[in-house]
């Protein structure tokens, strides 16, 4: 086992482990967060000997996935207003930093998260990448630079980061595509953005 493989999945665990903690809320499109919030949230907001009234406003933490519409909505106003970066660096730091503010995201949102996090962390390279198939974005940290959308290509090193699917993983060389067809029906991911 690498030790360069072994250092970025202890990064990568840690980091989606931070991101579940800024983004308490999680996805609008993951159903189990809906219960998740709700089981987490709801006791707060009611109380010890709860009203109708105060179970009612417990029962809507249930809900709490959906401020990713805000966090969205943030977005495109930045976008719109021209406060947007232009740089991708610093626009990542935004969409960040909005996703922490409103405490929920999709899996672009929380890969953005944690993408900022590993680079604040020094770890290089990273690569935030889509599936081709549009299901999925995520972070692969340790990919070759200019490598394309096949695993195959990326190096022997590498390793997922995805707080929206609360896990990270080694992707090797010769069974990433089949990995990723397992999980995203997809065998190839394009990189979107990356720094070495």
């Amino acid at each position: 086992m690498s030790e360069v493989r072994e250092k970025y999945l202890a990064a990568a665990l840690n980091v989606v482990k931070g991101v579940k903690i800024k983004v308490p809320f999680g996805a609008s499109n993951r159903l189990s967060d809906f219960q998740a919030s709700y089981e987490r949230h709801h006791k707060k907001i009611e109380g010890a000997n709860p009203n109708f009234l105060d179970k009612v406003l417990g029962g809507m933490t249930a809900f709490l996935p959906l401020l990713t519409g805000a966090n969205r909505a943030q977005q495109i106003y930045s976008e719109t207003t021209g406060e947007a970066s232009a740089n991708p660096l610093e626009r990542f730091r935004q969409v960040a930093n909005i996703t922490v503010k409103t405490k929920a995201g999709n899996c672009n949102e929380q890969s953005i998260v944690a993408f900022m996090d590993l680079y604040d962390l020094g770890i290089r390279p990273l690569a935030w990448v889509h599936m081709d198939n549009g299901t999925h974005a995520f972070v692969v940290i340790g990919r070759n630079p200019k490598s394309g959308n096949n695993p195959a290509d990326w190096g022997e090193n590498c390793v997922v980061c995805d707080p929206w699917a609360n896990e990270a993983y080694y992707l090797p060389a010769d069974s990433g595509a089949g990995i990723l067809q397992t999980k995203w029906k997809s065998p190839t991911a394009t990189p979107q953005f990356g720094v070495q």
